[in-house]
């Protein structure tokens, strides 16, 4: 009883202390609110944005490891040596085109305008459709298993008079060893098609060359020794025959794919 008297008397003591104006008790400090600035949004952006590439390659079927349709420009991969910007386009319904100048590889020069990709080790081959409207001695669309400018394999649409005398228009393979030039006896056959389809096939240490006027309609040209471990393929357009041809030679190229044989 006396607990409870004696805690009844202390708050009547704080209520009184209260009403006398006497301080309350310290209580826990309240946190300062601080008062955040206005954060003005940054203005959108001025730069003109990076356009998306039109450039989409073609998903590769089984077997195929490289292919350029030539829509909307050139893919990646591509090098160009003594390359002159002037005289190659891609068309608006995905040719590559290429103008053809009097230096060749053929005749041991630089030749301008080659276009090259890597090569796979091992077995492969190596397609191209196009087209080449000849008429001088001794220009040449053609594709290429290429070492250096005295060493590669080419098969190419071209026109060669001494070869067909009258005539000229075919298509022919050559190569160059060492900066040596060799023409095999059973390596050009005479045609007048503007539109063909050419293969270089490197299997088993051995180089084929194909052709065909249609996409399935393969024929094989000729066979030579594989004498190096080409590391690039490639595109070349050329006149061959300095100061004699009536006009610079168009090769038009629909399309370029490596491929396994």
């Amino acid at each position: 009883m006396k607990q409870i008297l004696s805690l009844s008397g202390v708050i009547i003591i704080v209520l009184l202390a209260a009403a006398c104006g006497a301080p309350a008790p310290a209580s826990q400090p309240t946190e300062a609110v601080i008062q955040q600035p206005t954060v003005t949004p940054l203005p959108a952006p001025t730069d003109t944005p990076v356009p998306t590439s039109t450039i989409t390659p073609t998903p590769l079927p089984p077997g195929v490891l490289f292919r350029d349709d030539f829509t909307g420009g050139l893919l990646p991969a591509w090098v160009w040596e003594n390359e002159k910007p002037d005289r190659w386009k891609v068309t608006a319904d995905g040719w590559l085109q290429i103008l053809g100048e009097d230096q060749s590889a053929l005749g041991g020069q630089a030749q301008s305008n080659m276009l090259f990709r890597e090569l796979p080790t091992g077995n492969f081959m190596v397609t191209v459709h196009l087209t080449a409207a000849t008429d001088s001695n001794f220009q040449q669309a053609a594709v290429f298993l290429y070492e250096d400018v005295n060493n590669y394999v080419a098969i190419n649409r071209g026109f060669c008079e001494p070869c067909f005398p009258g005539k000229g228009n075919g298509i022919f393979m050559d190569y160059k060893i060492g900066g040596n030039a060799y023409w095999l006896g059973g390596n050009k056959i005479q045609t007048d098609a503007v539109d063909v389809y050419l293969r270089l096939v490197s299997k088993d240490k051995i180089i084929y060359g194909y052709y065909a006027f249609s996409p399935d309609g393969w024929q094989l040209l000729t066979r030579v020794g594989d004498f190096f471990e080409f590391k690039r393929a490639g595109l070349g357009v050329t006149n061959s025959e300095t100061g004699k041809s009536s006009s610079d030679l168009i090769g038009s190229f629909d399309y370029f794919e490596i491929s396994m044989p």
